[in-house]
């Protein structure tokens, strides 16, 4: 043990005389079953308690530092204690480090023979007889002490109803009653959260700081079923709760997945929905398939092929792209019309992978790829036609009318009018996405978000809300981020956070509707989620998607697609 204890803080230093010891270690003794302001256990310093002087210190120093690093004193008057020389040095010690003053000296009057024998210095100082039946009480009060009964208890102001594995739970609200003699609850006190039984898997930010007298815990999960389990709330110095037992259920097929009036679809791959919010895309392995709208039933309309797996995707008026590893590109039409195009490699180059997709306002789609060739892609135009090469090849693409923002894998945004650099701007060396809002364009790096003004020119970079980014999904209005831990936010052109989520580590927005309140998450093990204004409220082991208004999803069971309102994936077949 080191001899430096004395310089922490203390919340009492007992002074006594050694022959008053059992009435000292009673003192003690009850005053470490007590609570501080603070919600902790206090430090008392008695000189041969396990928490005293240490073996091998140099006791008077010790306990000189003691006395300055103190908040109260605490004299055993009794007739022996001002015989004794230790004593009267303390006691002139506490009176020239002033603590006599302002109620950090407590004398405790335990032989009322002592009285007589007060000194002059500490006289005026009114002693609290032990006689007194109360007397401990009156020593924690001045001491600013309560007993640990008297303790803030914690409760919560709702139970959990319902638990379905993955979904987040209704928010929930830990607040604390303080019973009459116990410390208020302090604001910034934290406020922890467990589940037993804790293979549960509870997710979540499990530990919120109290604020306004409450502390909300609004993104809490399950990762596993279990047939009864609790949330368990503590917080120093308060009284844990325990809520009711409770179920946590695992998925469940919707109820209404049969019923006659449904579309259905003979497809097992991921949905994309068109632009109109009505025409379906299924891209099964290496097939992509449109299915159009007929009254309340759909119809296969047109089909293309990829060669291999599936890399970017991009969403025009009323056009749908997507483009694989290998420089393959299809553009399909609600009609089923398609257009694949295979763009030629550069001379020489092994590898020929797209790096970005951007339709501009008039349908045309533009292919910046890692090799630095940008083509464009017109609905009127049969082959796709070179537009210019970046050097330093293309991260992320942005078309503007006559206007090209291309993002190289050199961390640089440049602005092209025509073939021509208009501006170059530094960012960072990984960007993960690009969008144009209004007079901005936004562009997500692994670090920072960049906000360029294309009226001012003005650039603004500012820190990622969560960690390093891992996914990015661009939904319009807002943009949905998510990091490796699966802390996720959506903000707006001003950069405000608007909403904020949390799912399962490593998964990605892959679907968004109504400018990114409505999000598809794509979680590692191949399920996906439905995130509703920060709440996961449907998980389902297979695809799903979602319109761009809204208002329909298309949800799969491994064999076939559902079309449904978005409403009844709020609980199993309930409205949300």
């Amino acid at each position: 043990m080191t001899t430096d204890r004395a310089t922490d803080q203390w919340d009492v230093f007992i002074s006594y005389a050694h022959e008053d010891y059992v009435q000292a270690k009673d003192l003690h003794d009850a005053l470490l079953e007590c609570v501080t302001e603070r919600g902790g256990t206090p430090r008392v310093y008695l000189d041969v308690s396990r928490t005293g002087t240490p073996a091998g210190a140099d006791w008077q120093s010790f306990l000189e530092e003691a006395l300055r690093h103190t908040r109260h004193v605490v004299a055993l008057y009794s007739q022996t204690y001002f015989d004794k020389d230790v004593c009267q040095w303390e006691l002139h010690r506490a009176y020239e480090l002033r603590l006599t003053e302002a109620g950090r000296f407590i004398p405790l009057l335990i032989d009322p023979g002592a009285a007589k024998k007060v000194p002059y210095v500490v006289n005026r100082i009114n002693w609290i007889p032990a006689t007194r039946p109360r007397w401990i009480d009156e020593v924690r009060q001045a001491l600013g002490l309560s007993t640990t009964v008297a303790r803030p208890a914690l409760r919560f102001d709702a139970q959990v109803g319902d638990a379905v594995v993955g979904h987040t739970l209704p928010a929930l609200t830990v607040r604390a009653s303080s019973p009459e003699g116990a410390p208020a609850w302090p604001e910034g006190g934290m406020v922890a959260l467990s589940a037993q039984p804790s293979d549960t898997g509870l997710t979540g930010t499990l530990t919120v700081p109290v604020t306004g007298g409450a502390a909300v815990f609004g993104d809490l999960a399950f990762g596993a079923a279990a047939a009864e389990a609790v949330l368990v709330a503590t917080a120093p110095g308060c009284e844990p709760v325990t809520t009711a037992p409770f179920p946590v259920r695992a998925p469940q097929e919707q109820s209404s997945w049969d019923a006659v009036d449904r579309p259905v679809l003979a497809a097992r791959g991921r949905p994309v929905f068109f632009p109109d919010g009505r025409t379906l895309a299924d891209l099964d392995g290496p097939t992509l398939t449109v299915h159009a709208a007929n009254g309340s039933a759909y119809e296969a309309v047109g089909t293309a092929e990829l060669r291999e797996r599936p890399r970017l995707w991009a969403y025009g008026r009323r056009r749908l792209a997507v483009a694989d590893w290998a420089g393959r590109v299809v553009v399909a039409l609600p009609d089923g019309g398609t257009r694949v195009h295979d763009l030629p490699a550069p001379e020489g180059a092994r590898l020929n992978v797209p790096g970005s997709l951007a339709f501009d306002g008039d349908d045309v789609l533009y292919v910046g790829m890692w090799s630095g060739h940008v083509w464009r892609l017109s609905p009127e135009a049969a082959e796709p036609e070179p537009v210019l090469n970046h050097p330093a090849g293309v991260q992320v693409l942005a078309a503007d009318g006559g206007r090209l923002l291309v993002g190289g894998l050199d961390g640089r945004l440049t602005e092209y009018v025509g073939r021509r650099i208009a501006a170059e701007h530094t960012l960072e060396p990984v960007l993960l996405g690009i969008t144009r809002v209004r007079d901005f364009v936004l562009v997500v790096g692994e670090q920072r978000v960049h906000r360029l003004d294309l009226t001012r020119r003005q650039l603004l970079q500012v820190a990622q809300p969560v960690t390093a980014v891992t996914g990015v999904l661009m939904c319009g209005e807002l943009t949905a981020i998510v990091d490796a831990k699966g802390q996720g936010v959506c903000f707006d052109s001003e950069l405000a956070v608007r909403v904020g989520f949390r799912t399962v580590p490593g998964a990605q927005p892959v679907g968004s509707a109504l400018d990114g309140r409505l999000l598809v998450v794509e979680h590692p093990d191949g399920f996906h989620a439905l995130v509703r204004d920060g709440r996961t409220t449907y998980v389902c082991g297979h695809p799903l998607a979602v319109s761009p208004d809204g208002s329909l999803a298309a949800a799969s069971d491994g064999r076939r697609l559902l079309i449904l309102p978005v409403a009844e994936l709020g609980g199993e077949g309930t409205p949300a």
